[in-house]
């Protein structure tokens, strides 16, 4: 984390704004603050922040006007921005994430989560220009939106799983799997397309930080990282309100939610197998549902 990177905290509560100042300064950056929206858009035209922590819920015009505003100009169309919301404001976090926030935390927020969270996002901001070709992508090193397969999956869910268990982080995985509820085409690549329209979905609607692995024509895995169960439904909430905005008729998908850390969770095999164990189960029930391994 670099020092002369500049964060912007939005919020018309000034002890919110100084705590947040005070946790991003300890991390090493540098601080503005905003305490309304209209103000916020200045700063963010005249200082050129690295990333925004956005309050949603201010008085005027409030964090959603703004993120839209921001999302709609070519100049601050990619700016990371990290919406601050209300606890179990579910509305909110999908809301937000919908509209293009790169991430969320909820208040109250503790110290570490708020800055492993900027650091998340700064780095995949970063990923995303070395995607674009400004800087030389590390060797080895799956981009953000890049879909993988299952080899890369093996290895990545290793990887993750080994960091997540050594920092005591959260880790989270999706399996995915459309239903049959409307006979996919015999053909397969008409199959194929389906599952290329689910895949395009996930896409825009999933952070930039998550990952895509596609195991054949109908069935993805999620790997969240740093997230916790609550995490993993906004992300699954937010793809399957995408999914039924871009057909509204079926096929429906379903979706098997595991987590770490969780008893059942001794290794990361575990995530993939228990996974697919739930998602047996959501089948014998009709498809389009969610099941999430319960908190232990």
């Amino acid at each position: 984390m670099s020092k002369f990177e500049r964060i912007l905290v939005v919020d018309d509560d000034r002890f919110n704004c100084t705590l947040m100042r005070e946790l991003c300064e300890t991390a090493g950056f540098s601080v503005i603050e905003a305490h309304d929206g209209v103000e916020a858009l200045e700063r963010i035209r005249a200082d050129a922040p690295a990333l925004v922590l956005l309050d949603i819920m201010m008085g005027g015009k409030d964090g959603f006007q703004v993120l839209q505003e921001l999302r709609r100009e070519p100049a601050t169309a990619r700016l990371p921005v990290i919406v601050v919301t209300a606890l179990s404001d579910l509305d909110s976090k999908v809301r937000g994430l919908s509209l293009g926030a790169d991430d969320y935390v909820t208040k109250p927020f503790h110290a570490i989560e708020l800055q492993t969270r900027i650091r998340i996002v700064l780095d995949a901001h970063r990923y995303r220009a070395q995607l674009q070709g400004s800087i030389p992508l590390a060797a080895g090193m799956a981009a953000p939106g890049e879909v993988r397969g299952c080899q890369e999956l093996g290895e990545d869910l290793e990887i993750e799983f080994r960091r997540a268990t050594r920092y005591h982080h959260p880790l989270a995985l999706g399996l995915i799997l459309l239903d049959d509820n409307h006979p996919l085409p015999s053909a397969p690549e008409e199959a194929a397309r389906t599952g290329d329209e689910l895949l395009t979905v996930l896409r825009r609607t999933l952070r930039v930080v998550d990952r895509i692995y596609r195991l054949q024509h109908d069935q993805f895995v999620l790997l969240l990282p740093e997230t916790p169960l609550s995490g993993a439904r906004v992300a699954v909430e937010r793809a399957r309100q995408g999914w039924t905005r871009e057909r509204p008729s079926p096929p429906t998908f379903s979706v098997a939610i595991t987590h770490s850390p969780h008893p059942a969770i001794q290794n990361s095999r575990h995530l993939l197998e228990e996974a697919s164990r739930l998602l047996r189960d959501v089948h014998w029930h009709g498809g389009d549902r969610v099941l999430e391994l319960p908190s232990a």
